[in-house]
């Protein structure tokens, strides 16, 4: 078996139903990205149900390469903290990612994306904020203040680790269509959960009303990526 069958066997058994990196559709005129590449898709907007999160990553599996790049705009935010932070500089680049999408006043999909994260801060334990980062982006940040989120994230004991994050509407919502969330109101988003991998270019798009074990081990895999990837290059 030559080095690029084994390389390209090893990492769809690490990441199973990953989804390639695609090009951002971003006005930025200048965008930050993981790592340069001649070789990019377009993000498909999309609401993304239990049904199409899987047929997404199933119309994609076997499409990807290690060589791709995301855009993702580089846009100010606010953490919950009030402090002012990049989103991709600061919370995502050379990093495993997982994000949610929510609004302070949602009582329908909303608590059960928090409950999901809280539990898996318990199940992360100490790589929370060292291997794996969680990153909430709300949907709303006209009415979702710093304070607010501060508050939100309390209630599902929210720990270093896992940022929170409001800013400017105009720029959230472009950042959302990047990450293929309907920007159009807070009520229409889904339950979609985003996990990167920035240092390997990869994404993947899971239902984040399932179970905390099926995404420990979506982000298990994205983890292992990385090493698969690093190995690859020595093939």
């Amino acid at each position: 078996m030559n080095g690029t069958l084994k390389f390209a066997m090893a990492l769809l058994a690490a990441l199973g139903s990953a989804v390639p990196c695609a090009e951002a559709q971003a006005a930025d005129s200048s965008p930050r990205t993981s790592q340069p590449s001649s070789t990019q898709q377009v993000v498909t907007q999309q609401s993304f149900t239990q049904q199409n999160v899987i047929q997404q990553n199933k119309d994609t599996k076997k499409a990807f390469t290690a060589d791709r790049a995301q855009q993702i705009p580089d846009i100010r935010v606010v953490d919950q903290n009030g402090k002012q932070r990049h989103f991709y500089g600061d919370l995502v680049r050379g990093k495993v990612v997982v994000m949610n999408f929510v609004y302070t006043t949602c009582t329908t999909i909303c608590p059960p994306l928090g409950a999901t994260f809280g539990k898996l801060q318990k199940n992360l334990g100490e790589r929370l904020g060292k291997d794996v980062f969680l990153v909430s982006v709300s949907v709303d940040p006209v009415t979702d203040t710093p304070e607010r989120l501060r508050a939100w994230g309390a209630q599902f004991k929210a720990k270093p680790g896992w940022t929170l994050v409001t800013g400017d509407k105009a720029e959230l919502d472009r950042l959302l269509r990047v990450l293929g969330v309907d920007a159009a109101s807070p009520a229409s988003h889904s339950a979609m959960v985003l996990i990167v991998n920035d240092r390997a270019a990869l994404w993947k798009r899971v239902y984040g009303l399932g179970s905390t074990a099926a995404l420990m081990n979506n982000i298990e895999r994205m983890m292992a990526a990385s090493s698969v990837i690093a190995a690859g290059r020595q093939w």
